[in-house]
């Protein structure tokens, strides 16, 4: 069998695109679920905004950057290898899950942060964000056909990948912080 050349990938991944933007245009746009993404990609930063201690606001802030950029990656991941799947999109180009990648987990973390004072504190709030996410979040999205798990992945594997997630956010910080105070 002869391997596909980079323009036989290049004219599928065109036509992929187009059938994709089909799909959105008929299926997603302004339908229920269209509506849901909107509302979880611009009403969390309001509600973020009100609650973010200013005074921590780059701290913060940091941590909820490395949050997006993480979610993101372990998501392009997921998708990738087939793992799960994203039917409906907020707008076509962008990747799939950006309300959960790029805004629910990173401002989720980000008030876990703020308002944890110590290491105890936050890891038991990010164990209960992972279950409420994996458990009650990934299980009304599946209902509403929104996330489809394929293959082996499983809610419990998503509860300890995001537990584990948690978990780095709050390594990096420290890292992060403790190499500023360092060059003070």
């Amino acid at each position: 069998m002869i391997p596909p050349s980079f323009d036989d990938i290049q004219r599928l991944s065109d036509e992929l695109n187009h059938q994709g933007y089909l799909h959105w245009f008929q299926d997603d746009l302004f339908a229920f679920n269209w509506w849901l993404l909107l509302s979880a990609t611009v009403l969390p930063y309001f509600i973020w905004w009100r609650i973010v201690d200013k005074n921590r606001l780059i701290e913060i802030s940091a941590l909820g950057l490395f949050s997006a950029i993480s979610a993101s990656f372990f998501d392009l991941i997921g998708t990738t290898l087939g793992l799960w799947g994203y039917p409906d999109k907020l707008i076509p180009v962008l990747p799939p899950l950006l309300p959960a990648d790029l805004v629910v987990i990173p401002i989720c973390s980000m008030i876990i942060y703020q308002y944890s004072h110590n290491l105890f504190s936050y890891l038991w709030r990010y164990v209960i964000l992972s279950l409420f996410l994996a458990y009650v979040i990934e299980v009304a999205f599946s209902d509403l056909g929104m996330y489809i798990k394929l293959k082996w992945w499983t809610h419990t594997y998503s509860f300890f990948g995001l537990c584990l997630y948690g978990i780095s956010l709050r390594l990096f910080m420290n890292v992060l912080l403790k190499n500023d105070v360092k060059a003070k």
